[in-house]
């Protein structure tokens, strides 16, 4: 009897040490649960937000600015800056830090690396937007830095 415990006691030890171990995520997983949220996260200018080109804010060209980020489909929303940002497309990583994104599209913030800092709700955006050949669009070349707020 003694035999039969020790026998049914060692294998629920073996049966509740193999349960099911959590999986450890990777750093782009963590980067883009940081980014996007668990689904999507919509970042607006909110009170604190602002849009600076060459160090001068131009917030005011922008009143109704948002992105919105989704993370399984590595998708984007913007609506308030047509002018800078394509209204949607996909969005991806640039390098192995998971400190840039890339978007596509063809309005001059897309296929241009934008660094970003996230810190509690606040997205800072850095990123510069190149003189076009034949300097068309030129009023929008330039160094942004754009602050939002994740809702």
């Amino acid at each position: 009897m003694k035999k039969l415990f020790a026998l049914l006691f060692l294998c629920s030890i073996c049966f509740l040490s193999c349960g099911e171990k959590e999986v450890p995520k990777t750093p782009e997983e963590l980067a883009l649960e940081k980014l996007s949220g668990e689904v999507a996260i919509t970042y607006t200018l909110g009170t604190t937000g602002y849009v600076k080109r060459n160090q001068v804010d131009e917030t005011k060209f922008y009143p109704n600015f948002s992105l919105k980020l989704q993370g399984s489909t590595k998708s984007y929303t913007v609506s308030g800056a047509d002018d800078l940002f394509d209204a949607s497309g996909n969005w991806e990583f640039v390098g192995t830090n998971f400190d840039k994104i890339r978007l596509t599209g063809s309005k001059p913030a897309a296929q241009v690396d934008i660094s970003y800092t996230k810190n509690g709700t606040d997205l800072i955006l850095v990123f510069s937007v190149p003189t076009p050949p034949g300097g068309r669009v030129a009023a929008l070349t330039g160094s942004y830095e754009i602050k939002l707020t994740g809702g």
